[in-house]
């Protein structure tokens, strides 16, 4: 884990576009990061008409003021990742190098925020191996959702083991 605080974190969030309802709960999770004070870079905020969103999203993922990507999982982002289709496959494209090239990465955090319809979780191969956070079960939300404010501004994290 990080052993250095982070006093301003700014993170962008990456997501499939799933349903309308799933949106407006990314959309939901990106305010409550901003009034915890973590600047969030997200497509429907920062991107305006005649914007290339292939150079946002490079230039999101690959910006050094980023602290860290969160990469919200559902089964819609393990299929689009996984066949490298729309948005979310150039995303994989561009974030699957940069977790295969460094041994110890801690700007890539997976979060799963959807399940599949048998409680699967819907990893995508290029993420199987990194640990994730899990805001897709309502009776743990508040708790995981805390332990990830606290990642995002460096302070030690314990996951719960059970």
């Amino acid at each position: 884990m990080s052993k250095l605080t982070i006093s301003n974190p700014k993170v962008f969030i990456s997501y499939a576009w799933s349903s309308k309802e799933y949106q407006e709960k990314v959309l939901s999770l990106a305010a409550d990061l901003v009034n915890d004070g973590i600047q969030v870079e997200i497509d429907k905020w920062s991107l305006k008409e005649g914007n290339d969103t292939y150079a946002f999203m490079e230039q999101s993922v690959t910006d050094p003021s980023i602290t860290n990507v969160l990469i919200l999982l559902d089964p819609q982002y393990e299929k689009k990742s996984n066949d490298r289709s729309g948005g979310v496959g150039t995303e994989t494209q561009i974030i699957s190098p940069e977790i295969y090239n460094q041994v110890k990465q801690e700007k890539f955090l997976p979060v799963i925020f959807e399940r599949g319809k048998n409680g699967e979780i819907p990893k995508p191969i290029y993420l199987k191996g990194l640990l994730h956070f899990d805001l897709s079960k309502p009776e743990n939300y508040d708790e995981e959702y805390q332990r990830l404010v606290k990642r995002l501004y460096g302070i030690e994290i314990m996951k719960n083991q059970n």
